[in-house]
């Protein structure tokens, strides 16, 4: 946290105020992944208050409108698991990490690209190990233009879309 002193001119007495800086977000971008398996992502996300969101936007690489699912702290990082790429449908994802604390204050990653490649070409490919999380993936859509379902590149099994609600 940083702390900054004031002078107040009237009195000449030293007063603390807090300066509010956006989060952290400290993520090892991922080169590559394998079809038809769940990804896992992760990212040490730090805040000198306290952080009240973290997300992954997703999406397949060349598409206008980005996804996102919800990052949750497990302990010592915050981590989301995407769906699946499906085989012959996806060559690469785009994805970056963004987080909000409590104050509103957002920050985010770069964008990265993660190649979907052969199981044995991709060395350390980020597969969802728990079978639950895979199992139960809620995606956001980020604009109405998206519609009801999740881009038929990546599987919808185990997976929850959310659309963006038409406007009343």
């Amino acid at each position: 946290m940083k702390t900054t002193i004031l002078w107040v001119l009237a009195v000449g007495l030293p007063v603390l105020a807090v300066a509010d800086d956006a989060p952290i977000v400290d993520h090892q971008p991922v080169p590559c992944t394998i079809p038809d398996k769940a990804i896992s992502l992760c990212a040490s996300i730090s805040d000198d208050t306290e952080v009240a969101k973290a997300r992954i936007y997703f999406k397949r690489s060349g598409e206008d409108f980005y996804n996102f699912v919800d990052m949750q702290f497990g302990g010592i990082n915050y981590c989301g698991t995407v769906p699946a790429p499906l085989a012959g449908k996806v060559i690469a994802i785009e994805y970056y990490i963004q987080a909000v604390d409590n104050a509103y204050q957002p920050t985010r990653t770069s964008t990265y690209q993660m190649n979907v490649q052969a199981e044995g070409v991709c060395e350390f490919p980020p597969i969802e190990k728990e079978a639950s999380r895979a199992a139960s993936i809620r995606v956001f859509a980020t604009h109405k233009k998206q519609g009801k379902k999740l881009d038929e590149a990546f599987s919808s099994a185990g997976v929850t879309f959310v659309p963006i609600a038409p406007p009343k």
